[in-house]
């Protein structure tokens, strides 16, 4: 019985078309590819999508462009939106024609329940931003990121360590405050992410007042901020955090200099 064996060639010619077809970035002009992702930026008439291989994808959009809202488990239940309806934050899929070095968006479409989540993100960075250093009157002189398993807002030993370290140095500081900001990656339900990453925050709140001995008047509530910017598509877990800030008054600081 005669075995054939298919020759390195073809096998060569296989494996390529599979690259090819997995990475967007090789796609020759004209060919469409489907991106899945987080949008990053938006600039006028291109945005930025970090897929799930964490690679950012620049897409452009044109007169040609649809965007499609859907609603429901299975996405039937759909609604035509403006190009404005699209935030950093914002989980897509981009249906795009390869361009340049880049893409030309045919349809954009993302979830109902993503997009009030990102718009829920987006209203409170101009707060929490503030709480950060209130418009520049505040310095930052420490920062931790607290980071959690998959799904949970426990603190892990190293966590608790983390905190412990962060706590001594706030207690050899005058006149501190310390602010967070919660986190988590881009799987699961967006809603369920946006409540995760607020206990996240209170977690780790509840631990420097009650377990590292802080002045609870000194650590202010945490933010729940939903998906981290730089979470990707997938499972991130430097997204799964806590962003933990000391930061001090800078015109304290500069009158006891003097």
């Amino acid at each position: 019985m005669t075995h054939r064996h298919p020759s390195r060639a073809r096998i060569g010619g296989a494996l390529l078309a599979t690259l090819l077809v997995a990475l967007p970035a090789f796609a020759a002009d004209g060919d469409k590819t489907k991106i899945k992702g987080l949008v990053t930026a938006v600039h006028g008439d291109t945005i930025t999508v970090k897929d799930a291989n964490n690679v950012e994808q620049t897409v452009t959009l044109d007169a040609g462009t649809r965007y499609k809202k859907t609603k429901g488990l299975t996405g039937a239940i759909h609604e035509k939106v403006e190009q404005g309806a699209l935030i950093p934050g914002l989980p897509v899929t981009v249906d795009a024609v390869a361009a340049g070095g880049g893409f030309t968006a045919t349809e954009v479409s993302f979830k109902s329940e993503d997009f009030k989540v990102a718009q829920q993100v987006q209203a409170g960075l101009a707060p929490t931003s503030a709480r950060m250093d209130e418009f520049g009157t505040y310095e930052a002189l420490a920062t931790v990121d607290v980071l959690f398993a998959s799904g949970s807002a426990a603190l892990s030993e190293q966590a608790r360590s983390d905190l412990l370290a962060f706590a001594a140095k706030a207690k050899e500081t005058g006149e501190y405050q310390v602010v967070l900001q919660g986190f988590t990656d881009a799987t699961g339900n967006a809603e369920a992410n946006q409540r995760l990453s607020a206990q996240r925050a209170d977690a780790v709140a509840d631990f420097l007042r009650q377990q590292a001995g802080l002045a609870p008047g000194r650590v202010r509530a945490g933010a729940g901020m939903g998906i981290s910017p730089d979470a990707g598509s997938g499972s991130n877990a430097g997204a799964r955090k806590v962003v933990v800030k000391l930061v001090v008054d800078k015109g304290v600081q500069a009158g006891k200099a003097k």
